[in-house]
């Protein structure tokens, strides 16, 4: 299931770049959005993960387990996941988010999976 995610983030990336306007912008969110609950799900089914807050555990097992690297690209993409869902007007990372942003966080959600499959 968390790769679908991933594809559904590819789909609404691939909608974007046909869109105009409010739609456009709309999808790429969404497509970073999905991007990071695509590895967040992976990262809990991999290592059998059970919590009520998810995404405190998810970094944890993160940085008990993995490089520092990972750990900062998972950093990274949650903070546009958070941009993307709530800083409309403020962003803390993102100063807009356009085609060629969104498909450099659906990247770094691949890059972190292979990552965790690799044991980096």
């Amino acid at each position: 299931m968390s790769k679908g995610f991933l594809k559904v983030a590819e789909e609404l990336y691939e909608l974007g770049k046909r869109s105009r306007g409010e739609k456009r912008e709309f999808a790429f969110r969404s497509a970073i959005s999905r991007a990071y609950y695509g590895v967040l799900w992976y990262i809990r089914d991999f290592y059998g993960l059970e919590s009520e807050d998810l995404h405190k555990i998810v970094l944890k097992t993160i940085i008990n387990k993995h490089s520092d690297f990972v750990v900062d690209l998972l950093t990274e993409l949650k903070t546009a996941r958070i941009d993307t869902d709530y800083k409309v007007k403020k962003r803390k990372l993102l100063k807009t988010i356009d085609k060629n942003i969104t498909k450099l966080y659906i990247n770094i959600a691949k890059s972190i999976i292979t990552y965790v499959e690799k044991g980096v």
